[in-house]
């Protein structure tokens, strides 16, 4: 393993285009509670934070009891999703395998629940690719996570991939390098990266700039 060469990606908005599930499993868990429907753009706002965060932003209380029938009915109906209509970004398979191919050391943090994350990766067979796996633990931030990454792949340089400032952030005072994709959930939030990237191809991009320049 080189350990020079670690590479960690969010996951929804990132890899994972998390619209093609999560609109129609937080509505369709309103629904099933009595709440009214939200928009599109309501729920996506949210991506990023954790479950229970979004949950209790959705309802609008932070009812521990409510907010966990509500979680539980989203994990039902996100996992359905996922088999029948979750998808990735174009292009993010073959890149993937490339950076494993060049001896990249890869891994996941992503904010997104057990379940969650773990049918994504079921389905895309992201197992075989990325050697760690981090979902949301209770009481430990995405900037902790990532410190905790660093330090089990004896990291000097890394990169971190991400939509939201919480990534950007993460990498940064972690001392990495930072890159900040815009086809995600964060709008103008990757301006604060240190590397901007529209596409997955100019993810790649700066992950060479870094590494290999």
């Amino acid at each position: 393993m080189n350990t020079n060469r670690l590479v960690i990606f969010d996951l929804d908005g990132t890899l994972f285009r998390t619209e093609t599930v999560d609109i129609e499993a937080f509505n369709n868990a309103l629904a099933v509670l009595g709440y009214a429907t939200r928009s599109e753009k309501e729920i996506l706002d949210l991506i990023g934070l954790t479950l229970d965060s979004i949950c209790e932003a959705l309802l609008g209380t932070n009812d521990q009891g409510m907010v966990e029938k509500f979680r539980a009915q989203v994990i039902e109906f996100e996992e359905k999703a996922i088999a029948a209509s979750g998808k990735l970004y174009p292009g993010v398979t073959d890149f993937l395998k490339r950076l494993q191919n060049k001896g990249y050391t890869l891994c996941i943090c992503s904010n997104g629940n057990e379940e969650y994350v773990t049918a994504i990766c079921n389905k895309f067979g992201f197992n075989s690719v990325f050697q760690d796996i981090w979902f949301e633990r209770k009481g430990i931030t995405k900037k902790e996570a990532v410190s905790i990454l660093k330090k089990k792949y004896n990291a000097e340089k890394f990169v971190m991939v991400g939509d939201r400032l919480c990534d950007i952030e993460a990498g940064k005072l972690n001392m990495g390098f930072s890159i900040g994709v815009t086809y995600g959930f964060g709008g103008n939030e990757a301006e604060e990266a240190d590397f901007k990237a529209d596409s997955i191809q100019e993810v790649e991009k700066a992950i060479y700039k870094v590494f290999e320049a």
